[in-house]
């Protein structure tokens, strides 16, 4: 056991002078993270998965702004109000939607009301659109819709298919209304009591407002909100991305050792190779454990300063320790491969880099997997880098059990040993 805690106090001073590769190991996930963090945020922001700042501007003196307006506040919309006593014009709203002020500008034109209501009583009173001469009155009365010129075409879509509802809703509503409004009056001019009245008590607008099917979310068996989090999503992805990037130098200083012979004297000593692999283990098991920190404090203490959620271990920090532990451990036993299998460093270094950028990269680190082709999707399952990440979301989004990530773990656990056991036998060959 000394023998091992010697080799590992031996790669920590060689660590410690290599400081040039210790900032690189450590800036790099820590810029990552921030930046792309922040990206997906801002990705959110312009796709509707946070609140659209839509200014609404009434020009008319009626109810159906404030109908409107009801209606659209139950959708993922900000909305802000430019009542025509504030002096704003259609102009004004449409420069400051244009400038990127508000996504999205709404304007209802004066005298709306007013043609609305009487286009409604046309309808019920002909029974249908008299030969398109309603649709025809419409586009005089049509609500002008604005949208900034930067906004994307999906968040441009639904928007406007809200507005269409929110518009059909409210002419369902004022339709029925008048159609028991006309009932009402024609059974008071026949005389008929109220009692033999087909409609409800209620009124038939307050019984089609309920409606016979709802909608249930299921799942939700605690308090957190189940919604997607990119902070939760790319605190562990580029923690692991960082720690598998430490393979390659744990790869350069077993090439420096086997070049300059010092593996060959440590090994002619009564000193076994595994002994030495451990020792470099333990070292570079702490500069894992070290950089997943540092991931994680910036989650937790400087995203929030940025308007990001703070980063949480969840309900199992256990469980996260365990996961980092054994994500280290396949880290550096690919650093071990790649030492005892190349030649030079620069070997190492590009097929290093190479490898753990594809491994990221089809591991769902720098796209979720759920968005890949199903081709990629199916190949993900190759990347540690999958297991890891894997284990993280079970354990930080869907707060399962260390039993239910039984599996990634173990493949983890796996890829040290088969790579520690390849490791040994190149080493058998480089005495």
């Amino acid at each position: 056991m000394s023998k091992i805690f010697t080799a590992a106090a031996k790669e920590i001073l060689l660590l410690g002078r290599d400081r040039a590769g210790l900032i690189i190991l450590f800036l790099m996930p820590a810029i990552l993270v921030v930046v792309i963090t922040l990206v997906q945020k801002n990705v959110m922001d312009l796709t509707g998965q946070t609140k659209t700042k839509m200014v609404f501007l009434n020009l008319d003196d009626g109810d159906l702004g404030h109908a409107l307006q009801v209606q659209l506040s139950t959708g993922n919309l900000a909305i802000i109000v430019w009542n025509k006593d504030s002096g704003k014009k259609t102009a004004d709203l449409q420069a400051a939607v244009q400038g990127g002020a508000y996504q999205v500008g709404i304007v209802l034109p004066e005298g709306s009301s007013a043609g609305f209501q009487a286009q409604a009583r046309q309808r019920v009173r002909k029974g249908g659109d008299d030969g398109g001469q309603i649709q025809k009155n419409l586009s005089r009365t049509a609500v002008q819709l604005f949208f900034d010129p930067a906004i994307m075409a999906g968040l441009r879509s639904g928007i406007t298919a809200q507005l269409q509802m929110a518009l059909q809703a409210i002419s369902v509503q004022t339709e029925i209304r008048l159609l028991e409004e006309t009932l009402n009056n024609a059974m008071a001019r026949l005389k008929i009591s109220r009692e033999f009245s087909p409609l409800p008590a209620s009124g038939l607008a307050d019984m089609l407002a309920q409606p016979l099917l709802t909608i249930e979310e299921g799942g939700n068996t605690g308090s957190r909100k189940e919604e997607y989090n990119p902070v939760q999503q790319n605190v562990p992805s580029w923690a692991l991305f960082g720690m598998f990037f430490t393979a390659i130098p744990i790869a350069g200083s077993i090439l420096q050792e086997r070049k300059s012979g010092i593996w060959t004297r440590l090994t002619s000593m009564p000193v076994s190779p595994l002994v030495l692999f451990t020792g470099k283990i333990l070292a570079y098991i702490g500069v894992c454990l070290c950089q997943f920190l540092l991931i994680g404090l910036i989650g937790s203490l400087l995203f929030p300063y940025l308007g990001l959620p703070s980063f949480t271990v969840g309900t199992n920090p256990a469980g996260t320790g365990i996961v980092v532990l054994s994500a280290s451990l396949a880290a550096c036993g690919y650093g071990m491969v790649l030492g005892m299998a190349c030649a030079t460093y620069e070997q190492a270094s590009t097929i290093g880099a190479t490898t753990v950028v594809a491994a990221a990269a089809i591991g769902g680190v720098m796209v979720p997997v759920y968005a890949m082709p199903r081709i990629m999707q199916n190949i993900s399952i190759i990347s540690p880098l999958n297991w890891g990440l894997t284990a993280f979301h079970d354990l930080l989004m869907r707060e399962a059990s260390l039993a239910d990530i039984s599996d990634d773990l173990g493949r983890l656990l796996i890829f040290f040993l088969f790579t520690m056991i390849i490791s040994w036998k190149l080493s058998k060959n480089r005495l």
